[in-house]
């Protein structure tokens, strides 16, 4: 089935180019965004227990309901009787009977007719399949959106260790030109010492997000289904797309999203219920015939036995008069749960325009700051590159470098930020409109 799904998402295209890296080094390499989709796609439990699902709900659309039911039935008997009669003088008689009979029989029973009951019950089977379709692609986007998440998060937590890296080996500097200068007299301890302090609480925060970016990678294989001490590696960068359209996303989300068109089914499948419901209220014309084959022998006449075998057919036509108002019940009931699933559907599709809408306001604000924070980055780097010209000269103070080292980092953290949420606010709502698959 997954194969088949491929066909019509073509990310699933891309399986080849993973399977040929897993086969030369199974545990090891670099990773793309296309291929852990697609290692995932091929054995990520949460797709193969959908796909089991949408199998079933394949397995439920037959013709059942126009069929005849065939059955065929054998019956053997054998009885013994033994009788005793006793005579006003006292005597007795005694006498015995053994008799067999088998009988053989086949049955047809066809509907010709229930009130369309069987073309809105295979309607229904259609329907469910349909549902039972967009289930399963709803499980692939949410595991797509999860994988693209993740992948990203790996990508955005790896630039910032090499940010703390970097600070790291800055205050690595700043403390070997402090304890420089404590060794040749020019300095007190007080500044080499709280050198360190910084150093070691910048070495502490490298190590904790090292840790973070391991758990990062161990949730993404998990993600893909992969061994979890793979020692796979992502080598990318997060580029956002040409900013998305508002009223593209919102026309495409009304038509594709997954979760809209999975509650048209059920809308759907509540309009066929109410038609079930309502075919009640018909005449049902039913055909029957059989053949049958039967054999006696008894020893009341012990030189003869007897069989007979024939056809025999019959309609039957059943009209409902009066079951106690059940079926209006059922008619009722329906018609309240397909206005449910009408209303259900109108406030779903007013929840997704909302979610959008707020979606694409953080997202324009994230792809606006993204420029924003890059100068304010290129401003903080060379301001820390003159502030650690002045400090090697003696010119400026400890604390005052620190400033100047934790404006970059922020600035350049902030940058970061803003690409990461720009990304995935686009990943979103590429989910939300249901053109995740363009990724």
């Amino acid at each position: 089935m997954i194969k088949q799904f491929s066909i019509f998402f073509v990310l699933l295209s891309l399986v080849f180019p993973l399977e040929s890296v897993a086969r030369n080094n199974p545990k090891h390499g670099f990773l793309t965004l296309e291929e852990c989709i697609a290692r995932a796609l091929e054995s990520n439990y949460s797709v193969v227990i959908s796909e089991n699902t949408l199998e079933i709900a394949k397995n439920n659309v037959t013709l059942e309901p126009f069929l005849p039911v065939l059955s065929a039935s054998s019956r053997l008997s054998d009885s013994r009787l033994d009788q005793r009669s006793y005579t006003s003088d006292g005597s007795r008689e005694s006498a015995g009977n053994h008799s067999t009979s088998v009988i053989n029989g086949l049955s047809a029973n066809w509907r010709l007719f229930d009130g369309l009951n069987m073309f809105a019950t295979r309607e229904r089977q259609e329907e469910l399949l349909r549902e039972g379709e967009y289930n399963f692609r709803s499980v692939v986007e949410n595991l797509i959106m999860a994988i693209s998440s993740q992948y990203f998060s790996i990508i955005s937590l790896q630039n910032q260790v090499q940010l703390l890296t970097e600070l790291v080996s800055i205050s690595q500097t700043r403390y070997n030109q402090a304890i420089t200068r404590y060794n040749i007299g020019s300095d007190s301890g007080l500044e080499y010492k709280q050198a360190k302090i910084y150093l070691n609480s910048d070495s502490s925060s490298l190590m904790l997000q090292k840790e973070n970016l391991k758990n990062a990678y161990i949730e993404l294989f998990k993600l893909m289904n992969i061994p979890l001490d793979s020692e796979y590696s992502i080598n990318d960068t997060i580029i956002p797309e040409t900013q998305l359209k508002l009223d593209f996303l919102l026309e495409s989300a009304y038509q594709n999203n997954t979760e809209l068109n999975a509650m048209r089914s059920g809308e759907n499948i509540a309009a066929i219920d109410l038609k079930i419901a309502r075919s009640l209220r018909f005449p049902s014309l039913d055909l029957s015939a059989g053949y049958n084959v039967n054999f006696n022998r008894s020893q009341i006449i012990p030189s003869r036995f007897n069989d007979s075998e024939g056809f025999n057919w019959g309609m039957t036509l059943s009209v409902p008069i009066f079951n106690g108002g059940e079926t209006n019940r059922r008619v009722r009931n329906a018609q309240i749960v397909k206005d449910n699933a009408k209303i259900s559907l109108m406030r779903a599709t007013q929840e997704l325009e909302s979610e959008i809408r707020q979606l694409y306001n953080l997202y324009t604000n994230n792809l606006r700051s993204i420029n924003f924070e890059e100068e304010s980055r290129e401003s903080a780097i060379l301001n820390l590159e003159a502030a650690m010209e002045k400090y090697r000269l003696g010119s400026l103070s400890g604390i005052e470098f620190r400033d100047y080292q934790l404006s970059y980092m922020s600035a350049s953290d902030r940058k970061l930020k803003a690409l990461y949420e720009t990304k995935l606010s686009e990943i979103r709502l590429r989910l939300m409109a249901g053109q995740l698959f363009t990724l």
